[in-house]
């Protein structure tokens, strides 16, 4: 794990994304539309694997501020999302931005496991940015997704966890941006403090 910024791995992941999504045909705009795979079901050995490209969004559950995060794992799933408002009374904050972009393999594979890293500051209303600045990270499996698919998630749950998934409507399978992941779900990940690049988090906002 090296210690460069977030900033700096999202730059890396987003041109290793457009450099996989550039040889298998040309990449499409993150516009959040859906797209159907014209290949094998999810999870078939069959048919010819295609990559899409997928726009990134967060969600957030927890009382704590998202300045950003980033994914990485096989099979062009890089990306980086944007900063994500605590949660609010009534629901989960941010959800309205979207970066472009991140590869989203078709048809889904089991056991596909991703990086993900998070900047977050613990207390975003006391004015001393230092006092709560920190960064996470934690491995994530993806869980399965169909062939039609609205871009790629990351939700921040209380307690400094974490779940990725590709939204493709589907509640009981676990990815309807509208449900909020049950404290039993098997796809939460619990994030754990990365010491080196919290330091480096807090020089940035001296």
């Amino acid at each position: 794990m090296t210690t460069s910024s977030l900033s700096s791995k999202r730059t890396r992941s987003w041109l290793t994304a457009l450099v996989v999504l550039g040889t298998v045909g040309a990449m499409s705009a993150c516009s959040g539309e859906s797209r159907s795979a014209p290949s094998a079901s999810p999870g078939s050995s069959t048919g010819k694997e295609t990559i899409y490209a997928g726009g990134v969004r967060g969600l957030n559950y927890s009382p704590d501020y998202i300045h950003s995060f980033s994914v990485s794992g096989p099979r062009g799933m890089e990306g980086g999302g944007p900063n994500v408002s605590p949660a609010q009374k009534d629901g989960p904050g941010g959800g309205g931005a979207e970066m472009c972009c991140i590869g989203i393999p078709q048809p889904w594979k089991p056991d596909t496991k991703l990086e993900i890293e998070w900047e977050l500051d613990r207390s975003p209303y006391d004015g001393d940015i230092q006092n709560g600045l920190e960064a996470m990270r934690a491995t994530v499996t993806v869980p399965q997704y169909g062939s039609s698919t609205s871009g790629f998630l990351a939700i921040f749950l209380p307690g400094d966890r974490v779940k990725v998934m590709v939204a493709d409507g589907n509640a009981s399978g676990h990815n309807d941006v509208n449900v909020r992941p049950a404290d039993d779900d098997p796809f939460v990940a619990q994030g754990v403090r990365d010491d080196a690049q919290t330091k480096e988090f807090k020089e940035r906002y001296r």
